[in-house]
């Protein structure tokens, strides 16, 4: 009997009793495993917005910080001028199809959907409406000179050719480089039209030779309805920089900037120096919004005394700085900041959503801007966001 009872193992109750406890151990483990995993997927996700936003963020402000570089010296007779411009026999601007999305309906003025006019910068509000937002989001034109030397405009000597510029010397054109040739006379509506060429790849560089040969990619002697030789003695030709991303001097910026879908900022090249034209900038931007800091009198003082979006029934409006018209030119040299607010969002549902706003706000410490609100709806609130804000500076638009 005594051994029989030395031998006896678990009851079924004392076996059950043990699968229970393990079960509700393996329940707390879990539990807190999955509250850690949350917690880490939260806290990375909030650290990829961040590291997206300030990549966002960096771009935009080398564009716009950017803008207007070596085009300004000329700004009284080249802002607002019909940009023309063409590549390997192929016609660039004006446009001859819509822009690839997301900017297929984005255009720089309604009243000119093909046109883009030169610029240092100019907001186009609502200009995409991104699929993962459905609401619109503004763009971005933005333009500037890559010539890293002198940016004075260099006048004709006598009419141009149609393969060839008169010039008091070439020393500021390097071989191959892209520039723009622009009329001083100005027409009682406004500028003329202004043509994108390119200089022979054996442009001399001594200072001796008076004669700019035309040759290249870039260079047509007629694009659409302008011709080189529709230009007079009083024109100007301006170094616009390379033809290319690699060696001599960085090529023009001439960008459109906007949010597309899959979260993602899109730029496109105007002048397609980039191969693609259109690329992916930065992921996770949802929504992107933008005013002017302008500096209303004009003069050299350089002073933001107000700030103004660019809806359509502002006095800054894309339509109204893009009229091509000599009040128009003085708009576009007003301005002297832009303030960009990017909405960031993770680019997956959150498994608990608690403690994401209803609402987003932006514009609030822009002075004289009312507060911009953004509201969330049930299932935007299953993800994160970020408002990311800052104000740059368009120096070269200064003078």
């Amino acid at each position: 009997m005594m051994r029989r009872r030395v031998q006896a193992g678990l009851t079924l109750i004392e076996l059950m009793i043990a699968i229970l406890i393990s079960m509700i151990l393996s329940i707390a483990v879990m539990k807190v495993m999955s509250t850690f995993e949350g917690k880490r997927r939260t806290l990375g996700s909030s650290s990829d917005l961040d590291s997206a936003g300030n990549l966002a963020m960096f771009q935009l402000d080398h564009w716009i910080r950017s803008a207007g570089t070596g085009l300004v010296q000329g700004n009284a007779y080249t802002y607002g001028c019909r940009l023309f411009a063409s590549k390997s026999s192929t016609q660039l601007l004006p446009l001859t199809a819509s822009l690839p999305a997301p900017f297929t309906n984005t255009a720089e003025n309604s009243a000119a959907t093909t046109t883009y006019r030169l610029a240092p910068v100019v907001i186009v509000s609502g200009g995409t409406t991104p699929a993962a937002s459905g609401q619109a989001s503004d763009v971005l034109v933005v333009m500037a000179s890559g010539n890293e030397g002198s940016q004075v405009p260099s006048p004709l000597t006598s009419s141009p050719t149609a393969s060839s510029l008169p010039l008091a010397n070439v020393t500021e054109f390097q071989p191959s480089d892209l520039l723009l040739v622009t009329d001083q006379q100005m027409l009682t509506t406004g500028p003329q039209d202004c043509m994108v060429s390119q200089a022979d790849p054996a442009t001399p560089t001594n200072g001796v030779s008076t004669t700019l040969s035309l040759s290249g990619t870039y260079y047509a002697s007629s694009i659409g309805t302008r011709a080189l030789t529709a230009f007079t003695f009083s024109s100007m030709a301006i170094d616009l920089g390379g033809a290319t991303t690699t060696g001599g001097n960085a090529p023009p910026s001439f960008q459109v900037v906007g949010v597309g879908d899959n979260n993602t900022l899109y730029s496109y090249d105007l002048l397609a120096v980039n191969s693609p034209a259109l690329q992916a900038q930065a992921e996770g931007v949802f929504e992107m919004h933008a005013v002017y800091g302008i500096n209303s009198t004009g003069n050299a003082n350089n002073v933001i005394d107000q700030w103004v979006d660019a809806t359509s029934a502002s006095a800054y409006s894309a339509d109204k700085v893009t009229a091509g018209t000599f009040a128009a030119a003085q708009l576009l040299k007003n301005i002297r900041a832009v303030h960009v607010a990017i909405i960031m969002r993770t680019s997956l549902p959150e498994r608990d959503p608690t403690g994401t706003p209803s609402k987003l706000t932006y514009f609030s410490n822009v002075p004289g801007m009312t507060a911009q609100t953004r509201t969330m709806s049930t299932a935007e609130q299953a993800y994160r966001y970020r408002v990311i804000e800052t104000t740059i500076p368009v120096r070269n638009n200064q003078y």
